[in-house]
């Protein structure tokens, strides 16, 4: 008997990407057959369990941040990728498509809705996102990472599953939280954008720790390549334990687990793979994420103590330095903060977005 095919879609950042990955890797093998659409610049992104599936390219292109022309052009390339997906959906013969948001999943996921294929979308954010808002009427569920999470239309059907966590990350599940005093590991992964403003603050605060505090830490920071140099002369002769300095790190299950504390965005996938290692943070939101979901997130995040919430514009190197100055001195607030993160319990994010897709599945039969 064929197996019944579930087609994932999503744009490509990795808040988008790392779920599908997670959903893939939970599903892959199991009763369902899947396929994965997306637009070809994320040809490069794709990796682990979404690679081996059946790729379909389709035309897409974000509509805002740009003039009338430019808003027309791409409202042309998102009506030809449409097209371009109900023809590939005629095809396929999906039983269920699942868009993870992003404007490279709207195609695939409105093709689905003209064709009455059952659609669920997942949101990763605290604020539904602007393509799972244009999707979100004729939507069969939408799953949600957070609770509250605003701008859901009313009537619309929810549930929470949690963000899925990619296989990387469920890996380090299980790592204790490091109790040892000898070294205080700090983790600072700024993302893609607007890690500038991580790079002038946070070497200054650091300087700025008493001197047995340097002579323990040990710190991994992402930084820009463009401020690599910059920031790596300023840290000269900083009295800091151990310095490590890169744009990008191919490690990062291994530092999160090994961090004492993170200093990190609040984008959904970082929170969730915050909670699913339990390491407590500080986050300080990137105030150009679209609608300030980033602050959204992290609001919901630390509500319990998990970490703490810090507003970039209200960021000054005093001011961090006297909140890892506490942290550092007192563990005790750490281990407690880790706790409370590990106990949102994000490692079921994929079995319980795997589950509801097969439930919602099998009501069809």
């Amino acid at each position: 008997m064929k197996k019944k095919l579930i087609v994932l879609t999503t744009g490509g950042s990795g808040g988008h990407v790392f779920p599908a990955e997670a959903l893939a890797t939970e599903m892959k093998g199991k009763e369902y057959d899947l396929a994965f659409i997306t637009d070809k610049r994320i040809q490069n992104k794709i990796q682990g369990t979404l690679a081996t599936l059946p790729i379909y390219y389709v035309c897409a292109e974000a509509v805002t941040g740009k003039g009338l022309l430019g808003k027309l052009a791409s409202a042309f390339k998102l009506l030809t990728g449409t097209v371009q997906s109900i023809i590939l959906l005629t095809k396929l013969k999906p039983s269920l498509v699942v868009g993870f948001g992003g404007y490279a999943s709207i195609p695939a996921t409105l093709a689905a809705q003209l064709l009455h294929i059952p659609v669920v979308l997942h949101e990763q954010n605290a604020i539904l996102g602007r393509a799972n808002r244009l999707l979100a009427r004729r939507t069969r569920l939408i799953a949600t990472s957070f609770t509250p999470t605003q701008l859901i239309p009313e009537g619309i059907s929810t549930r929470q599953t949690g963000m899925p966590v990619r296989p990387q990350i469920m890996e380090k599940k299980g790592t204790p939280y490091p109790t040892d005093k000898d070294e205080f590991r700090l983790l600072i992964i700024g993302g893609s954008q607007g890690a500038r403003a991580f790079s002038d603050i946070i070497p200054k605060a650091l300087i700025n720790l008493a001197p047995d505090l340097k002579a323990k830490l040990v710190l991994t920071q992402q930084v820009r390549p463009e401020d690599e140099k910059r920031v790596k002369e300023e840290y000269r002769n900083s009295g800091i334990k151990s310095i490590t300095l890169s744009s990008f790190f191919n490690n990062i299950p291994e530092l999160l687990s090994k961090a004492h504390l993170v200093i990190s965005r609040s984008g959904s996938s970082s929170l969730a793979e915050l909670s699913a290692l339990g390491r407590p943070a500080l986050l300080i939101p990137l105030p150009t994420s679209a609608d300030d979901h980033q602050t959204a997130n992290a609001r919901v995040w630390t509500a319990d103590g998990s970490g703490w919430l810090m507003i970039e514009k209200d960021t000054t190197p005093d001011k961090l330095s006297s909140r890892l100055t506490e942290l550092m001195e007192n563990p005790f607030i750490l281990q407690r903060a880790a706790a409370c993160a590990l106990g949102k319990n994000q490692t079921r994010g994929a079995e319980d977005l795997a589950e509801t897709l097969s439930t919602i599945l099998k009501e069809k039969e």
